[in-house]
């Protein structure tokens, strides 16, 4: 089948008690990614949406899992880490571009934050290729009262209605972790680690 790899990403920098001199940015990648996967199987001469549109998330990938569609049958065991610190060097270095190029310049006096998603490829050999940067991501909490708009986030709906805290689909614990990480950082101290965010470096 088709299929890409999602990770979901938190950029923040609070400028608010920075005296005068710029905070830093701080980048947060979440540990669990998703398999976005097509429903049928893919071919040259298949062109019906199910084959050929990545667009739902199909399952999580986390220690532990096995990743078929990468060509793997069984999980060594750390393959879900080497999966995610290549992602993230990769969303590391980009951003860090960003930085030097000024394109990402903190506000004096402001809390400036950013939840998006990057999509990435693989070969059979590990090697990661990023397709995108997503500042609309897909997010479903279904405890926020979100208005289902597209099928997309009904197929999700229907996914918590019928398993629960345990759907797959159910991001209020990385949302949750992510609004602590922004609005209350003072109450962290120096944790690297909240809930299955990960800091992978300040700038």
């Amino acid at each position: 089948r088709k299929w890409h790899f999602k990770m979901y990403n938190l950029l923040s920098c609070d400028d608010t008690n920075a005296g005068g001199d710029h905070a830093p940015w701080s980048l947060w990648c979440h540990d669990e990614a998703f398999l976005c996967a097509g429903s049928g199987k893919w071919s040259t001469g298949n062109l019906t949406s199910q084959a050929q549109l990545t667009i739902e998330r199909t399952k999580r990938f986390r220690t532990g899992r096995v990743m078929e569609e990468l060509g793997r049958g069984v999980d060594d065991g750390d393959m879900h880490q080497r999966l995610f610190t290549k992602c993230s060097d990769i969303v590391a270095s980009v951003v860090r571009r960003a930085i030097d190029s000024k394109e990402l310049e903190g506000r004096p006096g402001k809390k400036q934050f950013e939840l998006f998603s990057t999509d990435f490829i693989f070969d059979v050999e590990e090697e990661a290729y990023l397709i995108e940067f997503n500042f609309s991501p897909v997010i479903f909490d279904p405890y926020a009262n979100q208005e289902l708009t597209t099928p997309g986030l009904k197929n999700y709906n229907n996914l918590f209605q019928l398993h629960g805290e345990d759907a797959e689909v159910n991001d209020h614990a990385m949302i949750n972790d992510a609004v602590s990480i922004i609005f209350f950082p003072n109450e962290l101290g120096e944790k690297k680690h909240v809930g299955d965010w990960k800091c992978i470096q300040m700038f």
